[in-house]
């Protein structure tokens, strides 16, 4: 019969959040690495994958699906806009919101990071098979869907 985390120590979980947190760290690490070979950093890959898979969003509406700061973002895309990878422009119903989204450079840059990422994805998978992928995955989504903060 399976146990619930209530059934387990608090010694047991602990020990399963710190392997979790190396874990997240050393697969951070390795794709940090690709990324800067590519010329990039995680942040602005961040940035530019939610804009290709959401299309255009309001920077505040970035912001949050991002969880960073409005700041932190204004940086960012300052950053990615002398790159000429995004554009923000002005919404004309509210001239005090902008709107976000990849220039056709930014486009190309997201196609060639995808292919960095994958090969990322596959050295931070390596030793594992398809099967232990999957299961390990599938196990990740249920621990972050429970999640719940004060």
């Amino acid at each position: 019969m399976a146990t619930t985390p209530d059934e387990h120590s608090a010694a047991a979980i602990d020990c399963l959040g710190r392997r979790l947190t190396l874990a997240a760290r050393n697969a951070r690490q390795i794709l940090d690495s690709h990324l800067a070979r590519a010329g990039t950093t995680y942040a602005g890959w961040s940035v530019l994958a939610t804009l290709h898979q959401q299309g255009p969003l309001m920077q505040r509406e970035l912001a949050q699906r991002l969880d960073i700061e409005g700041p932190t973002l204004t940086r960012q895309l300052e950053r990615l806009e002398r790159q000429g990878v995004v554009a923000r422009r002005r919404v004309d119903s509210d001239r005090r919101v902008a709107l976000v989204e990849l220039t056709p450079s930014g486009q190309t840059m997201v196609s060639q990071l995808q292919e960095v990422v994958a090969v990322a994805a596959k050295e931070v998978g390596s030793g594992l098979t398809t099967e232990q992928l999957q299961q390990l995955g599938a196990l990740l989504d249920q621990v972050t869907a429970r999640r719940s903060f004060p």
